[in-house]
């Protein structure tokens, strides 16, 4: 099925707006949608899978830049972006997921991605189904 959802996020100034293919089984809750990114020529697929089973999300990002992050609210879990640069690895620890209910009409990701450092910096990350 078809949606249109706004998503909002630490990396964006303001929401982004699009269509999206949805699903939403009793094993998965699943959106897929295009986006451009600034700066970037071609588009950016994104993949979003939620396995109500474990609980466990996963983002994947396929353009110009390339990533897989998973995000799981028992354990640190890792995030691979591939760039034109290089790979890079890094660590996430998921606060929370939230999921679309009766209640709300929102996904939900809050985390921080923690860098080699030891710093760590906060994202909310939010798909609203309008």
């Amino acid at each position: 099925m078809r949606r249109n959802i706004e998503i909002t996020t630490s990396a964006y100034d303001k929401p982004y707006i699009t269509n999206c293919l949805y699903e939403d089984s009793e094993a998965f809750f699943k959106l897929k949608w295009k986006q451009i990114h600034d700066g970037e020529t071609r588009e950016t697929v994104y993949d979003l899978c939620v396995d109500k089973a474990s609980g466990i999300a996963t983002i994947k990002r396929r353009g110009e830049i390339e990533s897989i992050l998973t995000f799981d609210t028992s354990q640190k879990a890792k995030g691979i972006f591939t760039t034109p640069y290089g790979r890079i690895t890094i660590d996430i620890v998921t606060l929370c997921i939230n999921m679309p209910s009766v209640l709300t009409n929102c996904f939900r990701l809050e985390y921080d991605i923690c860098h080699d450092d030891g710093n760590r910096e906060r994202n909310i990350f939010s798909v609203r189904l309008i």
